[in-house]
Order: C-alpha cells, then sequence, then structure tokens
C-alpha cells in the first residue's frame, strides 16, 4: 500500500462531501426548519446529511481505491475522484430525494385542506 496515495485519497474522499452539503447548507437549512418543528430538528438532519455524504464517499474509497506501490498517481487520482464525486452525487440525491417527498406531502395536504367542502349547512 502507497501510505501518501492511500491518506490523499482519504482526504479529497472526506473534503468534497463536506463542501458539497456546505454549499446546499443554507438552503437545505430553511427547508428543513419549515418541515421540522424546531430548529434542533432541522439541525440534527443536516448533521445526518453530513454524516451521509462523508461516511458513503469514505466507504466508496475504502472498497474501490487503489492504493497499490507503484502505481500511477493520476491514474489513483482519477479514480479517487469518480468513486468520490459518486458518493456525493447519491448521498445527495438520497437526501433531495428524501426532502423533497416531505414538501410533497406538505403541498398535498395544504391543497387538501383549501380546497375541501365545506359541509357545513
Amino acid at each position: 500500500m502507497d501510505l501518501p496515495l492511500f491518506i490523499a485519497s482519504l482526504l479529497v474522499a472526506a473534503a468534497a462531501p463536506v463542501l458539497a452539503v456546505r454549499y446546499l447548507q443554507p438552503i437545505l437549512l430553511r427547508v428543513l426548519q419549515q418541515l421540522c418543528p424546531g430548529d434542533a430538528a432541522a439541525a440534527f438532519w443536516l448533521r445526518c446529511c453530513y454524516l451521509l455524504a462523508l461516511c458513503g464517499s469514505l466507504v466508496l474509497m475504502l472498497l474501490f481505491g487503489n492504493f497499490d506501490p507503484g502505481q500511477n498517481a493520476v491514474q489513483v487520482a482519477r479514480r479517487g475522484l469518480l468513486l468520490v464525486l459518486g458518493g456525493v452525487f447519491f448521498s445527495v440525491m438520497f437526501i433531495s430525494r428524501s426532502v423533497w417527498s416531505q414538501v410533497r406531502r406538505g403541498q398535498t395536504d395544504a391543497a387538501a385542506a383549501t380546497t375541501a367542502p365545506d359541509w357545513k349547512e
């Protein structure tokens, strides 16, 4: 195992998802605050997003990364970036799908409440 390649790959695998969730954090926090009753709940789900994204990328890198001695550093970097970006993509897809399903449910409930017939006569 080539230790410098291993450490560099893990650093990239840790930094990329944190940067991606940090980019989404302002809007994600506002949406979570609308969906969750308190600030603590939104903060909890935001931290879960960080852990999900971070763990996904690190697991992919540890499982499929190539850290053998004598490997071409460019090929290792290419493979590592593909794994990390794949992990970030699937993490963000999972997070956005979960949040969107709750947003849609809230919109459907609100629409049903405003269009319900008034049977009081």
